[in-house]
């Protein structure tokens, strides 16, 4: 399956009381990505966002580099002969398919050109899934953007965060999953965060120049 990217979405919600937070993850790999820029292999994206990594997830990259478009953040990224926009909706999570219709409209491209980073709480911390189409799993992000940008047929890469464990206060709560995406990373786990932004990275640029097959191979494996 060949598959043209144009576009990088990142997911998450603006402001600073969000940096840190788990459900902001896909800003956090977008914003490394931006300030890894053209690099020639994947594994050279994937150990420069390596390095970037802890600022991304702070939120220290989000300020700088990006140009404010329709309630949206754009930038750009290449990887050898690849190149895509950065974006990252402002319009908050539930929101997001709004400002990136906008873009797509604008920018006349159709939603299979696009790849959705977003956090996934069905995929253990520190993992990474890569798919095309498919339900959005309880994703407000991702149900905003099927309805409004052209349907479910963009890819995503799914960057696990797991959820509370079995058992925990948060785990029987109503609002407990809400709770768990919008806490912030513990010291304990900002190790394993950084290498899993870098890992989601590099799996945006190994979308871009060898396509899906070659992505889901090492990632989904």
């Amino acid at each position: 399956m060949s598959l043209d990217f144009s576009t990088v979405v990142g997911l998450g919600n603006p402001g600073s009381r969000y940096d840190s937070t788990r459900h902001n993850i896909g800003f956090a790999v977008v914003d490394a990505l931006r300030a890894s820029n053209g690099l020639r292999e994947p594994e050279d994206v994937e150990l420069e966002c390596r390095k970037n990594a802890a600022a991304a997830i702070a939120g220290d990259l989000a300020r700088v580099g990006w140009n404010t478009r329709d309630d949206l953040h754009e930038s750009t990224f290449s990887c050898a002969d690849w190149s895509a926009s950065l974006v990252k909706p402002m319009s908050f999570m539930n929101r997001s398919g709004e400002p990136l219709q906008r873009f797509l409209h604008y920018k006349k491209i159709t939603i299979s050109q696009v790849i959705v980073v977003h956090d996934e709480i069905d995929i253990p911390f520190g993992s990474i899934r890569i798919k095309v189409d498919g339900g959005e799993g309880g994703h407000n992000g991702l149900r905003s953007i099927s309805d409004l940008c052209g349907g479910r047929g963009y890819t995503r890469v799914r960057v696990g965060v797991g959820k509370p464990a079995p058992g925990s206060p948060l785990a029987t709560h109503p609002d407990g999953v809400a709770t768990w995406v919008l806490g912030k990373f513990t010291s304990e786990e900002q190790q394993f965060a950084q290498e899993l932004v870098s890992k989601a990275a590099a799996a945006v640029a190994l979308l871009g120049l060898k396509g899906l097959r070659a992505a889901q191979n090492r990632f989904n494996g």
